[in-house]
């Protein structure tokens, strides 16, 4: 009767088989045989998946191996094994074509060998477990690196490049509904920074002397509704310093010794970023604004308290730490930054261009 059935299957005709099955199964045939060939039905007509766990199942079952049987199994996982593989190089090879094709036309963009970053956005910790798969598929990482990747509480500094490789990223990431954005270093560079010494007025519209990079002073008077967004940082101040050892042997290691305290607002009616600092900014001079305060720190909390109930509605950016521990690691990128900071220091540090980095992709980012 089975050669009946694979007779059957040979000639394609698979309701006849599926029929002649039926009626062995009634009479108590070979169940395993009677299995075997409804895998086989179920692999001619196309469904691999459920055909090989079928396979699978039968030998599991097999408590007394019949090894004709389990020859034609095996065979038959091999053929499926072998389809899988060709249809997913088929796949890849495909894929493959499409990217190369996506890519060459970013590449063909203006701009596109400039010098570039790819900026992740932070994303609900309950949305990651479902970006993740998808941003591992896009950048060829495993599911467990791309979780790690992907932030939650900041922007994340993710791949350098040029801007026609990043585009293309920014492109499939963004379909994948993973936020991102690219910006050119470029950009980044263009616009005006001014260090504030201080507020003359703001009756009517603020006035404010600041300096350029030149150390020429310029005024500048806006509204405060002009104002886009508001940055607060801390920049750490960096010194070597001598500790000793568990040896008891004397050992320099670089230590935080201060922090900078860093204002920035973005006029970008002006394209301007105005960049208050307590290292620059002259107290003592122009709108009084911390009354019979003495300390440096006391006065810059009055400062910031000011901005606030100026511009409460604005949008206030103070996650810099977070998304500078990750820019540092891009050194090479950011020595092409003018940090426009200007901090005294004894040790060299990125974190000056790093900072610039960040209000500026804020900055281009806005409204």
């Amino acid at each position: 009767m089975f050669e009946e059935v694979k007779l059957s299957i040979d000639n394609e005709n698979y309701d006849q088989a599926k029929e002649i099955l039926g009626k062995l199964l009634k009479e108590g045939k070979n169940e395993l045989w009677i299995r075997y060939y409804q895998a086989l039905i179920l692999e001619k007509q196309g469904d691999l998946a459920q055909s090989e766990a079928n396979y699978r199942l039968i030998v599991k079952d097999s408590i007394y191996p019949d090894q004709k049987l389990l020859k034609l199994i095996r065979d038959a996982i091999e053929r499926i094994v072998k389809i899988n593989q060709e249809k997913q190089k088929i796949t890849e090879d495909k894929e493959k074509e499409i990217k190369t094709k996506k890519l060459q036309d970013f590449h063909n963009d203006e701009n596109s060998k400039d010098l570039a970053v790819l900026v992740l956005q932070p994303v609900k910790s309950e949305e990651k477990k479902f970006l993740a798969p998808k941003l591992a598929k896009i950048m060829g990482i495993d599911n467990y690196t791309a979780t790690l990747q992907i932030p939650t509480r900041s922007l994340r500094l993710y791949k350098t490049g040029n801007l026609g490789n990043l585009s293309y990223y920014q492109s499939e990431l963004s379909q994948a509904e993973i936020p991102c954005f690219c910006q050119r270093i470029k950009d980044i560079n263009k616009m005006k920074v001014y260090q504030v010494l201080f507020i003359i007025s703001d009756e009517n519209e603020v006035n404010i002397l600041c300096e350029n990079d030149q150390e020429k002073e310029i005024n500048v008077t806006f509204q405060w509704e002009e104002i886009k967004n508001k940055i607060q940082a801390l920049i750490p101040i960096f010194e070597m310093t001598l500790h000793i050892d568990a040896k008891g042997k004397p050992q320099k290691k670089k230590s935080t010794l201060d922090y900078g305290k860093f204002y920035d607002l973005h006029l970008k009616s002006q394209n301007l970023i105005l960049r208050f600092s307590d290292q620059f900014y002259k107290f003592e001079q122009g709108l009084s604004i911390a009354k019979d305060v003495k300390t440096v720190k006391e006065k810059w909390h009055y400062l910031t308290n000011y901005f606030e109930d100026k511009m409460p509605n604005k949008p206030i950016w103070s996650d810099f730490t977070l998304f500078a521990e990750g820019a540092v690691q891009f050194p090479e990128m950011l020595k092409y930054i003018t940090a426009h900071v200007n901090l005294f220091r004894r040790e060299e540090t990125l974190w000056d261009e790093a900072f610039q980095l960040y209000s500026g992709l804020i900055f281009l980012q806005g409204n």
